[in-house]
């Protein structure tokens, strides 16, 4: 079923308009992860904050600490390059959207304006994304900077 996903992604990111970074980093993970989405807001309607907290921070969780590494093991094994090279502006969203639940989750309780922050957050993160570069996602940073270095040396003769 993932493999149907990912494989579409380029087709809709060509028909409308969309680049496949925005596409990959916004569009696919809020329809994939729908269900613990509303399964939190239910949650937090009936004023079970633990329970709520528990999905969405465990979600990440797990995505950061399993399916992360276990997707460059596998890429590893299958002779695919399949790095975490994040560039500067992947490296701040993700410093500052760790840091922005860590500030929420210390402080103990929420309020209404703590979801409209973290909305906010959201809402700057794929805002950039939305305007980032293009970049062939298909070939890896260490790829990326061989080809740059090319460039640079044949530019200079």
């Amino acid at each position: 079923m993932s493999d149907i996903l990912v494989d579409t992604i380029d087709g809709f990111a060509y028909r409308y308009g969309i680049s496949e970074v925005f596409t990959s980093l916004v569009i696919l993970p809020y329809f994939s992860n729908i269900a613990e989405q509303v399964s939190a807001v239910i949650f937090a309607y009936r004023n079970e904050m633990d329970l709520c907290i528990g999905i969405t921070v465990g979600s990440a969780v797990q995505i950061a600490l399993f399916v992360l590494p276990g997707s460059v093991l596998i890429g590893w094994a299958l002779d695919r390059s399949m790095s975490l090279f994040f560039r500067g502006f992947e490296t701040c969203c993700l410093i500052f959207s760790v840091s922005s639940v860590a500030a929420v989750l210390q402080g103990g309780s929420t309020t209404y304006l703590t979801g409209a922050y973290l909305i906010g957050v959201y809402f700057m993160i794929a805002a950039g994304f939305w305007f980032h570069e293009l970049e062939n996602l298909s070939i890896d940073g260490e790829l990326t900077n061989e080809l740059t270095n090319l460039r640079n040396h044949s530019g200079s003769n």
